[in-house]
């Protein structure tokens, strides 16, 4: 590969989950080079900020907390989905019970059209938040459309009878539902303020929005003179739909509302997703920073041998830095602001992506280089500004250098019962700890060999190994026994999933898949009201307070 490529930023190689060491083909590497609108042998010379010393807030000393998708977890008063009024009660049982933190999907706006995407690391925005997780009946005015929203809330709350979740008949409900309280309450006290308070970038998402629902979410088919968000016609057509940028604008409002409760019963622990949608918001907002036709993704590990494609649009590090990392900082900063803590999916996007160039398949691409001090120092300072906690999802191919350099900046390293050969009294002190995340097989999965990956079946005997129960056990009393284990991990932090509590098969995302499986769309199998006194979910809390958590 040439000196220009690395020059650039493109790694020649990297080390595969085998140990071998993958080439970066010229072909590949000329391609990412050609998206950066790389003309010369080198990149632009930029200003390097000055880094200060700082680490990010310290995060608690011995705490524990459950992990929640929150469209899974629905009260009986829920419509059709989890929204905000059941995460706020779920802090508060949480809290009960000794838990500490809340571990929460991301929460991004998704286009405003009828199919809605389930998936929440892939959205249209990842400052603004989805519609869908409103509470209809809290929101101010809803009293004065009763008999309106009692015909919606009877079809939505029949909803609640299939496990599947159907996202496009609750935008469809919500929408008609707001759109009503909207006309009879447009204008709800601190409106104004909140709005000045958010800038360009909410005038943008609701302008964006509004178009979207005229001409659908493929911005780059829209004509022409929409394109861009700096056009004129852009600034024309918003005058036109008023109207409808204003209510998207009230939309976010009530969300912020909402959320700002629901943190107040318990430290919520946010995702920040690596990316977002080709054709959302963010893509459309930022499209002048994107490498144009490459998509993010990761290469094959033992949990992904064929690797992933995830489809987002990578930021191009060379525009991101000479942008002085607007969109990064916008993005932590808007997640962190009602949370205690932040998840960064796929940490490694600090110091490196995997690029896939078009037609290519996931295992086809190459790593490009970011500017890691720079974003690690933000990371860090905006942590500090917001007392916010930061835990870093260092999972898959990771260099040992990388893990020291997120050390040095206060940021949580994430350890799995799955992935860890150390038994978890022996994790790291500065971790946090869990069986495992969202893509990853459940207790209940392994253990009754039910996971429809029979690659992932190997797994069955760390459960044996760290529970020492015998075949035929039920799987609750092994996720219980899996999780005491967890409680005495040497790490800062326990997340326990309420999947394993409950026993379900089960898990809430497989990789690489899209049709073939309910991703994302699977609510728990049980309402909110009974999960408060079922047995698993007593049980292992009384196991994190037995340890002291």
């Amino acid at each position: 590969m040439s000196e220009r490529s690395v020059s650039w930023g493109v790694l020649p190689r990297y080390f595969g989950y085998r140990g071998d060491a993958v080439e970066t083909t010229s072909e590949t590497a000329d391609a990412i080079l050609a998206a950066m609108g790389a003309g010369s042998d080198h990149p632009p010379r930029a200003r390097r900020r000055e880094i200060p010393p700082v680490k990010s807030a310290p995060p608690p000393s011995r705490a524990w907390g459950w992990a929640a998708q929150i469209y899974a977890v629905r009260s009986r008063e829920s419509w059709g989905i989890g929204d905000l009024a059941d995460l706020r009660r779920l802090g508060r049982m949480a809290r009960s019970q000794g838990a500490s933190v809340l571990l929460i999907n991301p929460l991004g706006a998704q286009p405003p059209t009828p199919h809605q995407e389930p998936c929440p690391y892939y959205t249209s925005s990842r400052r603004f938040l989805n519609t869908l997780y409103l509470r209809v009946e809290e929101v101010p005015g809803a009293e004065l459309r009763a008999a309106v929203l009692e015909g919606l809330r009877a079809e939505a709350l029949a909803l609640n009878a299939a496990r599947l979740i159907d996202h496009d008949a609750v935008f469809r409900l919500k929408s008609l539902a707001l759109e009503a309280i909207f006309k009879a309450a447009p204008d709800p006290p601190g409106l104004q303020a909140w709005v000045r308070g958010q800038g360009k970038g909410l005038l943008d998402y609701a302008t964006f929005t509004a178009i979207a629902e005229i001409h659908g979410v493929a911005w780059r088919s829209w004509p022409a003179e929409l394109r861009h968000p700096r056009n004129e016609g852009v600034a024309t057509r918003r005058e036109q739909l008023a109207n409808r940028v204003a209510f998207h604008r009230w939309v976010q409002f009530h969300l912020d509302r909402q959320l700002a409760r629901a943190s107040k019963e318990i430290g919520l622990i946010t995702d920040v997703p690596v990316g977002f949608a080709a054709d959302g918001c963010d893509a459309w907002r930022w499209q002048d920073l994107l490498a144009a036709d490459m998509r993010v993704g990761a290469p094959p590990d033992f949990f992904f041998p064929d690797g992933q494609d995830w489809g987002m649009p990578p930021f191009d590090p060379w525009k991101l830095r000479k942008a002085h990392f607007e969109p990064f900082v916008e993005t932590v900063r808007s997640t962190a602001k009602h949370a205690a803590g932040l998840r960064l999916d796929h940490v490694m996007g600090l110091f490196r992506l995997f690029w896939i160039t078009p037609g290519a398949h996931a295992s086809g691409g190459a790593y490009v280089r970011y500017p890691s001090r720079e974003l690690l120092a933000i990371l860090a300072e905006e942590s500090h500004r917001s007392h916010t906690f930061v835990i870093g999802e260092d999972l898959g191919l990771v260099e040992p250098a990388m893990r020291s350099r997120l050390r040095e900046r206060g940021v949580l390293s994430y350890r799995l019962l799955w992935f860890e050969d150390a038994a978890p009294e022996k994790w790291p002190r500065e971790s946090a700890g869990a069986i495992g995340t969202h893509d990853l097989p459940t207790v209940a999965g392994i253990w009754n060999l039910s996971e429809p990956d029979e690659r992932q079946h190997h797994l069955r005997w760390r459960l044996t190994e760290s529970t020492g129960l015998p075949d035929g056990t039920p799987p609750v009393d092994v996720a219980v026994a899996a999780y005491e284990r967890l409680a005495h991990a040497r790490s800062r932090i326990v997340l326990a999933s309420f999947e394993d509590a409950l026993g379900i098969d089960e898990r809430t995302n497989v990789p690489g898949t899209t049709t073939e499986r309910p991703n994302w769309r699977l609510a728990l199998t049980k309402p909110l009201e009974d999960i408060e006194h079922d047995a698993g979910v007593l049980r292992i809390a009384e196991s994190m307070r037995a340890a002291r958590r």
